[in-house]
């Protein structure tokens, strides 16, 4: 072995081995090392792995180690990173999935706000894609089933915090997870997207979960039948300004024409189609192809919707698309769209003929 200097005097194999040493050396009272509970960081880690993975410290010890964790990454947000090295980004994941109810007669903490308090400083940890996952697809995605109730029965900041997560959950986990969601996470997106009073972040998040969710397995239908399509197009209809939220609405409600009850949802919705024709040639070409896209799908299946195309100014909008500069998919769209109902429409007396070529 060569004679060369140690610079770093805190010998450990690995990460797994460190936190093993820590969470003994926690446990053992008067028996701390302290090249193993010091940290390269100034603080000492293993009161907190102690505290979190300990059944014995209870509600009280683990909120007090997640309010030194809030702390410590308030002051420095590079503590975050170290702490996920030890270990510690996941015993408060755990603690999401594996706080007892019954403690609440035990401890001066409800565990109903320690969970709240354990989403918040997870969210804050800002974990990485690998920790993410790992901890996310722990026990079938046990983590993913907690966060989606807390959507409908948490506090206002842990349901905005879960909202966040879940998005970044959905953007690392495998198919498997996205196509065997809880059964009430969509429930719980459409719940607050329908109270219309979350942020844009909180309200964007919800809609990349369901963006995520929605290809896979039988979730485009569960999605129908929670009400997301009469929820997206409330939503799409007092949006003007926003270009990214409408893309995202506009690809949603895509999605979700992509089945027939999602179709009859959209037409059988007072403003469903006038929302998404007003979407034509507004804000970005980005939101003009996803507007196409939709009624592409809506005119191909629903013969009843042909009128309401002429009268809300759909079809002049369609003839609009054709010749002016923008996609060539959006116009090419466009112009199947006009090229497979022309006969019909021309015979309408609102038909827009000022508008042909």
């Amino acid at each position: 072995m060569a004679h060369r200097h140690l610079t770093d005097l805190t010998l450990t194999p690995n990460a797994t081995l460190l936190r093993l040493i820590q969470s003994w050396a926690a446990c053992s009272s008067g028996c701390v090392a302290p090249a193993v509970a010091a940290t390269k960081t100034g603080f000492d880690v293993s009161e907190i792995l102690g505290d979190l993975g300990d059944p014995a410290a209870g509600a009280d010890g683990k909120a007090k180690a997640l309010k030194t964790i809030r702390s410590l990454v308030l002051d420095d947000a590079s503590n975050a990173a170290h702490m996920e090295k030890a270990g510690v980004t996941s015993l408060v994941a755990s603690l999401i999935v594996r706080c007892d109810p019954s403690e609440a007669l035990r401890n001066l903490v409800d565990p109903v706000v320690l969970i709240d308090e354990a989403t918040s400083v997870l969210h804050l940890l800002k974990p990485s894609p690998e920790t993410l996952r790992e901890v996310s697809e722990r026990r079938n995605g046990e983590l993913i089933a907690s966060l989606a109730s807390l959507l409908q029965r948490g506090s206002h900041q842990a349901r905005v915090h879960a909202a966040l997560l879940l998005r970044s959950i959905y953007e690392v986990v495998g198919d498997n997870l996205k196509a065997r969601i809880p059964v009430d996470l969509i429930e719980g997106v459409v719940e607050i997207l329908k109270d219309q009073n979350a942020d844009r972040a909180t309200t964007m998040a919800l809609l990349a979960i369901m963006i995520e969710v929605l290809p896979h397995g039988k979730n485009r239908l569960k999605a129908v039948q929670a009400g997301a399509v009469a929820v997206t197009v409330e939503l799409l209809v007092e949006e003007s300004v926003d270009r990214r939220k409408c893309e995202a609405m506009l690809y949603l409600l895509e999605l979700m024409c992509g089945r027939a009850e999602g179709r009859a949802e959209l037409v059988g919705h007072p403003a469903g189609v006038a929302a998404v024709v007003a979407k034509l040639l507004s804000l970005s070409s980005g939101v003009t192809a996803r507007a196409v896209m939709v009624l592409g799908l809506v005119c191909r299946y629903c013969g009843g919707v042909m009128e309401e195309m002429l009268q809300v100014g759909g079809v002049a909008k369609l003839f609009m698309l054709v010749q002016v500069e923008g996609n060539r998919r959006s116009r090419e769209m466009a112009k199947g769209i006009l090229g497979n109902h022309i006969k019909a429409w021309s015979k309408s007396p609102c038909f827009p003929s000022h508008c042909l070529p």
